[in-house]
C-alpha cells in the first residue's frame, strides 16, 4: 500500500495563517465533506476575483508565457524551462522546492533573475497606506524563497498587483515594527507554523473573529469553539486576549467565577499582560451575564433622550470595489405632540459613475437640519464618508463631513454607548445580534451585509428592479434596528459600578 505524499507548504496556507491557524489545520486534516456550503458573497468574490485576474493578465507587456492551462504535473517542468527562456513574463507557473509548493499568477524577469507576484482584488496596503498587507507579503515572500532556492531569484523582493491594477513590489529584508522583523523572517516563521500543524507538532486554536462567517470551517469551529466555552465567545475578547487571559480562566465559565484580587496590581494593572483592572471586570461582568441569563443594563446614566427629529443612518458599501458606497440609507423619524411618523429615504448608485451623486444628496440631505439628531452604528459609515469626500473633493470639504459627524449631534452607538457604557448577555454586540434580543427582527431570513453586497453584484449584472428592492429592503430593516437600539438604551435599567461587584 503506498503511502499518502506528505501535503507540501504553500503560500495559500501562510496566507491563511495570517488570519487563523484553525483553518490551516482544518484544511490538513479534517474531513472535506464537513466544510459549509459556498455562500453568495464569497461565489461573487470568487467570480470577481477571476474577472480581476484576467484583466489585469491579459495586458501583461513583453514576451509572454502562458502555462496556466499546462496539466499540473507537467507545470513544474514547464516553469523551469520558461525561466531559462527568452520571455520577460511567465502567467500560471508552478514552483516546487523541497516541501515547499508554490504558484504564482505571474513571474517577471529583473536582470538575471526573477520576481513573484500575484493579482489581488484588494489594496497592497494596510490602513496607514504604508505597510505592506500582512497576508499577501507572507503568500508573495514564500514564492520569493522557493526562487531564492532555485537559484532564480535574489529572495529579496516580491510583486504584488492590486485592485488599482498597478504593480507593487515588497522589499522582503526590510524590517518593519518594535521586534524589527523583515516580511522574509515573518514567512519563514509562518511556513515553520505550518509545518508543526501539519506534522502535529503544534496544536492549532480557533477563535471567533469578524473574519469566520467567510470560511468554510465556520460551522465546524463554532461547534468547537461552543464545546470549549472558549473565551472568544465573548464580545470584545479576540484571540491575543484570550491566549493572555487564558491561564488565569480558560474559559467564560471559570472568568465569571474568577477571584481577580490575586491578579490585581497597584495602579489600575493587573498581572495579565496587556490587560488593565477595568479591562478585566468588564469582561468578568458580561461572563456572568452570559453564565447566569441576567438582564443587560448600563453601567452608567447614558444621556439619551428622544429628540424631536432622528436621522438613523447605515450605508451599504461593496469593499472588493474599493469601498464603493451604493446605498445611504436614512430613516427619517419625527416627533410632534406626541406623535411619532417615520419615512425610510434611500439614495443609490446604479454603479461606480453614480457614487459622486448618490453621496452629494444623501450628505445633502444629512446636512439639511442641523437641530436633527444623527445615529449610525460603529465607525464604517463615519469612516466611509471621509472616504467618499477624498473621492469626490468637488461635493464637500474634509471640514463638512467632521462636522456632520460632530458628537454633538451625531451618535455612534456602538463605540460611544454600547460597548463604553453598558453589559449585554449575549455573545457579541453587533446591531443585529442586539436588536434581535430587544424583539426586532429582519423581514428578509437571509439578511446580512455580505448577502446585500452579492445582491447589489447581480443587480448590475441583471438590472432586476426585484433584486435592487431586495437590497433597500434589507437596508430599511438595518436603520429601523438602530431605532429599536436606540429605544432599547433609553429603557436599559442603571446599574452603578458598586452595585456590579
Amino acid at each position: 500500500m503506498t503511502e499518502p505524499a506528505t501535503p507540501a507548504i504553500t503560500g495559500s496556507m501562510l496566507h491563511d495563517l495570517v488570519k487563523c491557524e484553525r483553518k490551516v489545520h482544518h484544511d490538513l486534516h479534517s474531513d472535506p465533506s464537513r466544510r459549509d456550503g459556498v455562500g453568495e458573497f464569497v461565489e461573487m468574490l470568487w467570480r470577481g476575483g477571476r474577472e480581476h485576474e484576467e484583466a489585469v493578465l491579459a495586458r501583461m507587456p513583453g514576451t509572454v508565457v502562458d502555462l496556466r492551462q499546462v496539466p499540473k504535473p507537467e507545470r513544474m517542468a514547464a516553469t523551469m524551462a520558461a525561466l531559462r527562456s527568452g520571455a520577460e513574463t511567465i502567467l500560471g507557473g508552478r514552483l516546487e522546492h523541497g516541501d515547499m509548493l508554490g504558484e504564482p499568477d505571474v513571474l517577471r524577469r529583473a536582470g538575471d533573475d526573477w520576481i513573484a507576484g500575484d493579482v489581488k482584488t484588494g489594496g497592497a496596503f494596510e490602513q496607514d497606506g504604508e505597510t505592506p498587507r500582512r497576508e499577501y507579503a507572507a503568500q508573495v515572500a514564500h514564492y520569493a524563497i522557493m526562487l531564492e532556492g532555485l537559484n532564480a531569484g535574489r529572495g529579496d523582493t516580491a510583486l504584488v498587483i492590486g485592485r488599482d491594477g498597478d504593480d507593487t513590489l515588497y522589499d522582503l529584508r526590510m524590517r518593519r515594527g518594535r521586534a524589527g522583523t523583515s516580511i522574509a523572517d515573518a514567512a519563514a516563521a509562518l511556513a515553520a507554523k505550518a509545518r508543526a500543524i501539519r506534522d502535529g507538532r503544534h496544536e492549532a486554536l480557533g477563535a471567533m473573529s469578524a473574519t469566520c462567517k467567510m470560511c468554510c470551517w465556520h460551522t465546524v469551529c463554532g461547534r468547537e469553539l461552543e464545546d470549549a466555552d472558549d473565551l472568544t465567545l465573548l464580545a470584545g475578547i479576540g484571540r491575543s486576549v484570550r491566549d493572555v487571559l487564558a491561564p488565569h480562566a480558560p474559559t467564560v465559565a471559570a472568568l465569571a467565577t474568577l477571584d481577580p484580587r490575586p491578579l490585581v496590581r497597584p495602579r489600575g494593572r493587573t498581572s495579565v499582560p496587556g490587560l488593565g483592572a477595568e479591562r478585566l471586570a468588564r469582561f468578568q461582568a458580561r461572563a456572568r451575564l452570559v453564565v447566569e441569563g441576567g438582564a443587560a443594563y448600563a453601567r452608567e446614566p447614558l444621556g439619551l433622550a428622544r429628540a424631536p427629529r432622528e436621522l438613523h443612518f447605515d450605508i451599504e458599501a461593496d469593499p472588493s470595489r474599493d469601498g464603493l458606497v451604493y446605498l445611504h440609507g436614512v430613516l427619517d423619524v419625527r416627533r410632534r405632540d406626541g406623535v411619532q411618523t417615520s419615512e425610510y429615504v434611500r439614495f443609490f448608485a446604479e454603479t461606480e459613475d453614480d457614487e459622486r451623486h448618490a453621496f452629494a444628496q444623501a450628505l445633502e440631505f444629512l446636512s439639511a437640519d442641523p437641530s436633527a439628531m444623527i445615529y449610525y452604528y460603529s465607525k464604517y459609515e463615519r469612516s466611509s464618508y471621509r472616504a467618499l469626500q477624498r473621492r469626490h473633493p468637488d461635493v464637500c470639504s474634509p471640514e463638512e463631513i467632521e462636522t456632520l459627524f460632530d458628537p454633538a449631534r451625531a451618535v455612534d452607538l456602538l463605540f460611544d454607548v454600547i460597548m463604553p457604557k453598558t453589559e449585554w448577555p449575549l455573545r457579541n454586540l453587533s446591531i443585529k445580534t442586539i436588536a434581535r434580543h430587544l424583539g426586532f427582527d429582519w423581514r428578509d431570513e437571509h439578511a446580512s451585509g455580505a448577502a446585500s453586497i452579492a445582491w447589489y453584484d447581480d443587480y448590475r449584472r441583471s438590472g432586476d428592479p426585484a433584486i435592487r428592492g431586495r437590497i433597500e429592503r434589507y437596508n430599511e430593516d438595518d436603520v429601523l434596528a438602530s431605532l429599536a437600539v436606540l429605544d432599547g438604551l433609553i429603557a436599559l435599567p442603571v446599574r452603578l459600578e458598586d452595585e456590579n461587584a
